[in-house]
């Protein structure tokens, strides 16, 4: 009796760890995801401006990503794991006539997402992630993200 116990505890502890596993693969994919802070210097808060509050979005769906800099679409071809997320090629339609927080946030944005940009992915929970330029830096550049 106690075999049969302990054989189906290992069963479904397997069975669950391997749910668990897929859950992880996922990244950033799926979900619309507002950038709600940018850390790019120490000593600067990473909010963003309240006129560029709402305004910069990110979808990524298998190898493509889909973004609002908070002035202009961006489009990305990218490689992930549930950990990394590289882009490979990132086009940016023009930005003319933006202004203020917008255009910081814009500029911002396509200063670190360039080709061959790559970011640590760290999911807070289901809702937050931070993604963090993959450098030896020591005070190393991030996004901050929001799920919708």
């Amino acid at each position: 009796m106690r075999k049969a116990a302990l054989a189906a505890f290992a069963s479904a502890a397997l069975t669950l760890g391997g749910c668990a596993g897929d859950a992880d693969t996922t990244g950033l994919s799926g979900a619309t995801w507002q950038v709600v802070a940018l850390y790019t210097d120490p000593g600067t808060p990473g909010g963003l401006p309240a006129d560029a509050a709402g305004r910069a979005s990110l979808r990524i769906a298998g190898d493509s990503m889909n973004a609002m800099t908070g002035c202009a679409p961006l489009r990305a071809k990218v490689e992930q794991t549930s950990e990394r997320l590289t882009l490979v090629d990132v086009e940016v339609a023009d930005a003319d006539g933006c202004i203020g927080g917008s255009r910081y946030v814009h500029d911002t944005l396509t200063s670190l997402l360039t080709p061959g940009a790559a970011f640590d992915v760290r999911k807070l929970n289901d809702k937050e992630a931070t993604l963090t330029v993959v450098s030896d830096a020591i005070d190393r550049p991030s996004i901050r993200v929001m799920a919708l």
